[in-house]
């Protein structure tokens, strides 16, 4: 027995040596791979040398003596940081992830690969003018350098027991087309879910389910579009469909997801002129809008570097000073302020694709062009999979694009994106580093390459501006929202618009600019942008009123817009609740709805607060009321075209929701309930089923299910690894139709507010923090800031760490 004991203690002393030696080693790793933070360093690449200094939030400062330097120095510091980020960006264009994750992605890669988006970033990185081409080359030089300064490679690739691939010129330009893949559709869902719904429904019914204006509509230039009327007939025809009765649980099913918020890549951005500010220079706010993990998609930084076109009679323009935040991945400050104009973003939203019916022939072997019928052409794709053999695909094309399915009726369909074209990417944004006026930004805008974005620019005389920044095909013939046939040359794209044709508004007499992802302008501006799903207007609405309750302007108070939680959208919502589904027959029936009427009845005002269970109620029970009136509609369109996407058009489907339920027509066959008062009762019954799971109704606040869930991607899969990975999860304050847009993992993922040459007064919040590895002394620093809306700096701290690059 004691001989049996001495072998027990024996093996468990090794196995504990084998783990502690194993954790010992995995500890090594890790920690290796943390970036270098101090000391000097030899890069190759550089010219002369060049400095990275950071503060106590890793904001990194970069100063060189050239631009080509600082590309260097950022490709360098990119990937000592954030390299796993940047070769997740390259692989979601590229359709390789499935190399890195496994069978799980490989249906993804599929649909991406159709786009061929590395051959074509190949084909841009040939015909790039040579200074861009030059900075691309200097910032590859960079990225590899800092990656093998690191003594372990990050450690994702530990976890996944994989190792990282050198960064090429042509992955600058996947990563700027994953930007794309995020901010515009890359399958033609919408005009698809459109097209479907024009071909089977009449054309009032389809008029009306896609609504042109609204009361929702606040367009910088005051344009109004009308909206459509109630169908007068019976809708939509019974014979088209194939209808079936709904049960309760359908409807309950997918708790989680149904209560999403309505979230679309986007932003905010607003801006008053100087004549509003006390120093006479033009303030911008930007907040722009994306999924949240960790990561976060930007990495703040400065550059300074001389002008190397800088004259003697500009003494301002010798120095270029400018800080904001970059995209790992590109050697360029994507938004921010260099003194004399500052610049952002939110996504644009004109129609920047098009869905083309084709007309082919018997076999699906040729299909017809203005030059009669074409031989399709084909281009072999190999897929690596982890763990599995590679799976090859063929890509079918036409002369305008990838064919990408078929329509209901069996038609063969085509896509044309301006991703597909070179004019998609180069780097002509580089220059507003070293732009000085509102109209040098316009004509910069005008020429470059980036998925099309609302730009708003000021500069520090005081002027403001608004424009379309990245390439605006210029259309001919009868392209719409829907698919079309381009076969008799009638329908068509003819090249892009120039810099003078560019829709522009500058120092419009009320002083103020506001965007935020709807229909910024009408009338022959909005012929040249065409409409790609602008949002409901509600957001724009809401900071355009506040803009105009304010006469005198500082950062502060453009930060207090972008915080704004008044539910100013649903207070309409509130108000049908009580007058109309509240009513004393329903109340006498539901006792449990007394409770609903006390909560709806209090004088405050209504605010996405994380103690606010009316918010909740109104805002749950507006969407369950939403997929109850459209559930037999988007079942039976789906049975027709499994393509069909409600998600495409449900911002639009506000309009006509709230006609219906306000008119209660006759006529609206696909109702699915008696009575429109049972349609209400029970979108109200299942809102409350559902917020009072375990728990009593006063408890079920917003902040309890609007808590964040900022994760790394692989903390899911790594679970144990959540407490070091992810952002401590927090209730928060905000929604999808106001301001302050927050989610459980969308929202702001970045604010800044900044007056140019007044930087020092700036602001800047950024989620999750500069870093990507959970040692570093400042990983999470500063997302508590984003969380609570805490003021904070938007130029960069005093140096806590210093690293000198030197050349060979």
């Amino acid at each position: 027995m004691k001989k049996i004991k001495t072998i027990i203690a024996g093996i468990m002393l090794i196995s504990l040596l084998v783990l502690a030696t194993a954790l010992t080693w995995l500890y090594s790793k890790v920690d290796s791979a943390l970036p270098v933070l101090n000391g000097k360093k030899t890069v190759f690449g550089l010219t002369t040398t060049a400095i990275i200094e950071r503060d106590k939030q890793g904001i990194a400062t970069i100063k060189a003596q050239n631009r080509a330097d600082i590309s260097v120095a950022l490709g360098f510091v990119h990937a000592q940081e954030r390299f796993f980020q940047m070769d997740l960006l390259r692989r979601n264009s590229a359709g390789e992830l499935a190399s890195l994750f496994g069978a799980v992605a490989l249906d993804y890669d599929k649909s991406i690969r159709r786009h061929r988006f590395r051959d074509r970033a190949r084909a841009i990185i040939a015909q790039l003018p040579q200074e861009q081409l030059n900075l691309v080359k200097a910032y590859t030089r960079g990225v590899n350098q800092g990656l093998k300064y690191l003594n372990s490679s990050p450690f994702e690739y530990l976890l996944l027991q994989q190792e990282p691939v050198q960064w090429s010129e042509e992955d600058s330009i996947l990563t700027i087309f994953s930007m794309y893949i995020d901010l515009q559709y890359h399958d033609g869902r919408r005009e698809r879910t459109l097209g479907l719904m024009k071909a089977v429904l009449s054309g009032d019914v389809y008029a009306f389910l896609d609504p042109k204006g609204s009361i929702w509509d606040a367009a910088i230039d005051g344009s109004r579009l009308p909206q459509a009327s109630m169908p007068k007939g019976v809708w939509p025809s019974a014979s088209s469909f194939n209808i079936e009765n709904r049960t309760t649980s359908e409807l309950a099913s997918n708790k989680e997801d149904k209560y999403q918020g309505d979230h679309l890549p986007g932003s905010n951005s607003w801006a008053i002129s100087g004549a509003l500010s006390a120093t006479g220079s033009a303030i911008l706010a930007n907040d722009m809008h994306l999924g949240l993990r960790v990561p976060n998609t930007w990495f703040r930084a400065s550059f300074e570097y001389p002008n190397e076109i800088a004259n003697s009679s500009n003494a301002i323009a010798k120095q270029i000073k400018v800080t904001g935040a970059t995209l790992p991945g590109t050697p360029n400050m994507v938004i921010g302020s260099n003194g004399n104009i500052a610049w952002g973003f939110t996504n644009s939203y004109g129609d920047y694709s098009d869905v083309i019916a084709l007309t082919s022939n018997a076999d699906d072997n040729q299909y017809l062009s203005p030059t009669g019928y074409l031989d399709f052409t084909f281009h072999k794709q190999v897929i690596a999979v982890k763990g599995q053999k590679a799976q090859e695909i063929t890509v079918r094309e036409t002369i305008w694009g990838p064919v990408i399915g078929k329509n209901h009726q069996g038609d063969l369909l085509a896509y044309r994106w301006v991703a597909h074209d070179k004019e998609a990417v180069n780097l002509v944004a580089t220059e507003l580093e070293r732009a000085t006026t509102v109209d040098q930004a316009f004509n910069i805008a005008a020429r470059s390459g980036i998925p099309s974005q609302n730009m708003l620019v000021v500069d520090k005389s005081g002027d403001i501006g608004w424009t379309i920044m990245g390439p605006i095909p210029h259309k001919k013939g009868m392209i719409g929202e829907t698919p079309s046939s381009w076969s008799s040359g009638k329908n068509g794209w003819q090249g892009y618009l120039t810099p003078e044709q560019y829709p522009q508004i500058k120092n419009p007499e009320n002083q103020r600019l506001w965007t935020a992802n709807s229909r910024v302008v009408g009338g022959e501006m909005l012929e040249k942008l065409g409409n790609g799903g602008y949002a409901l207007g509600a957001r724009s609405k809401q900071i355009r009123d506040n803009l105009f309750n304010l006469e005198k302007f500082d950062e502060q108070s453009l930060l207090k817009i972008g915080l704004d939680d008044e539910a100013v959208f649903l207070q309409r919502w509130q108000e049908f609740i009580l007058k109309s589904v509240l009513t004393e027959q329903v109340l006498a029936q539901h006792t449990n709805f007394k409770q609903v009427k006390s909560l709806l009845e209090k004088a405050e005002a209504l605010r996405a607060s994380i103690d606010s269970v009316s918010y909740r109620l109104i805002r749950n029970f507006r969407i369950n009321l939403r997929n109850s009136v459209f559930f037999e509609l988007n079942n039976s369109l789906t049975n027709i075209d499994t393509t069909f996407n409600f998600k495409s058009i449900r911002n639009q489907i506000e309009v006509p929701l709230w006609h219906l339920i306000n008119e209660q027509p006759e006529n609206f066959m696909m109702l699915g309930e008696a009575s429109w008062q049972d349609v209400f009762t029970k979108a109200l019954d299942l809102t409350l089923a559902d917020m009072t799971d375990n728990q009593a109704l006063e408890a079920a606040t917003w902040g309890q299910q609007n808590n964040s869930a900022i994760k790394h991607p692989l903390s899911s899969a790594l679970p144990l690894l959540n407490y070091w990975l992810d952002m401590p999860n927090k209730a928060l304050p905000g929604d999808s139709y106001m301001p302050r847009v927050q989610g459980k993992t969308f929202g702001a993922s970045e604010r800044m507010v900044i007056s140019p040459g007044f930087e020092s007064e700036g602001l800047f919040h950024m989620p999750t923090s500069q870093s990507g590895h959970p040692w570093s002394p400042y990983y999470g620093k500063g997302h508590s800031d984003w969380e609570e809306g805490i003021a904070s700096p938007f130029l960069p701290g005093k140096t806590a760490y210093k690293l000198t690059l030197l050349s060979y």
